[in-house]
């Protein structure tokens, strides 16, 4: 029996995996509810900047249907790729979960720990999770450039996938695998056993990084070559960590490179030792880079910040453990929501809000 596979979400990371696996002989069906997204995907395809690896463009033309045309699916859905923003997973759920086979599976591939609001929706067993290492950009509807993250400029790990695939609250077994192979015509992938340990030093990086690209306005490459931005980043990293502990996670090092010692050593202005390592990994990373955040910041579209450094405030809270500058630099990012400029002194207002 052919299988059924729905990306729900065509941005820079769903239309790169409806894309390949379309053209990989895999049965897609793309739910896309952004219409300028979707019109230009029913239009012309989706094209594929390769920048990173090189080479010329690739052409898609998966099937691509909005998200109240669910009716034209050939059969209940086997496995579910959800793409959507962290804000919109539960709506996006409740509109597909008629739609889902009784043992179809939900693979977030989404950034955050969306896991926790999946799996009691639908199940600990029928959740499954993607922990993305390559970035990518969308900023004209129906374009993608693959870019050089900043998850992978490691001096320590140069061999990192593309993506780590694992089970909710459990060892990667059958399932883990089997949406690994499918990944696998899309970018290398790795079925690990402790999915939530790779999902918090994900949403670790996300945090330093996308919070600050978006309230300053800079790419990434930009931001790692900016002072006062690694200052911050330095600081929302130091908090995500004790966050990480206080939730189960405890993580090690960061971005492969850093240290927990040294980050704590950093924002506590013992140490230059990761401000350094920053600075120089800004040359590992493309031009273009930029960040999921800043990019919904350069459509005037709402941002995950609450998913980032708001979601560590609110764990944080829950732990007692204090958390000033992600408190502060979401306060900052949703005024950015509301029209104010991204700007380089949007940091200042972090610290100066943060009783820095």
């Amino acid at each position: 029996m052919t299988e059924n596979i729905v990306i729900y979400g065509a941005g820079a990371i769903g239309s790169q995996i409806a894309g390949r696996m379309h053209g990989a002989g895999h049965p897609v069906t793309v739910v896309e509810p952004w219409e300028p997204q979707r019109q230009a995907m029913q239009q012309s395809g989706i094209t594929v900047h390769n920048e990173m690896e090189g080479g010329p463009d690739e052409h898609y033309n998966p099937p691509v249907i909005a998200p109240d045309e669910l009716d034209q699916l050939p059969g209940p859905i086997d496995t579910l790729f959800l793409c959507v923003k962290s804000f919109d997973t539960l709506a996006a759920l409740e509109n597909v979960l008629p739609h889902l086979a009784t043992d179809g599976l939900v693979v977030s591939m989404q950034n955050s720990v969306n896991e926790e609001w999946i799996a009691p929706v639908v199940g600990v067993d029928r959740t499954v999770g993607g922990v993305i290492l390559i970035n990518a950009v969308l900023l004209e509807p129906g374009h993608v450039t693959l870019t050089s993250s900043v998850s992978r400029a490691s001096a320590a790990n140069r061999d990192l996938p593309g993506v780590y695939v694992g089970e909710y609250q459990r060892p990667a077994g059958e399932k883990a695998r089997r949406v690994a192979a499918l990944l696998n015509s899309v970018w290398p992938a790795v079925a690990v056993d402790d999915l939530m340990h790779e999902r918090w030093s994900k949403l670790a990086n996300n945090t330093m990084m996308n919070t600050v690209s978006a309230i300053s306005g800079l790419r990434s490459k930009l931001a790692l070559g900016t002072p006062e931005a690694r200052r911050l980043i330095v600081e929302i990293a130091a908090e995500t960590l004790r966050v990480a502990e206080g939730e189960g996670y405890p993580l090690e090092t960061l971005m492969g490179d850093y240290s927990a010692a040294d980050i704590f050593a950093g924002a506590e202005g013992r140490s230059d030792v990761v401000d350094e390592g920053l600075a120089g990994r800004a040359a590992l990373v493309s031009e273009s880079a930029t960040t999921s955040m800043l990019q919904d910041v350069l459509r005037e579209r709402q941002t995950e910040v609450d998913f980032f450094s708001g979601l560590i405030a609110e764990k944080g809270a829950a732990h007692g453990i204090d958390t000033p500058f992600c408190r502060a630099a979401t306060e900052v990012a949703h005024r950015v929501e509301a029209g104010q400029a991204a700007s380089v002194d949007n940091i200042a207002e972090v610290f100066r809000l943060a009783g820095d």
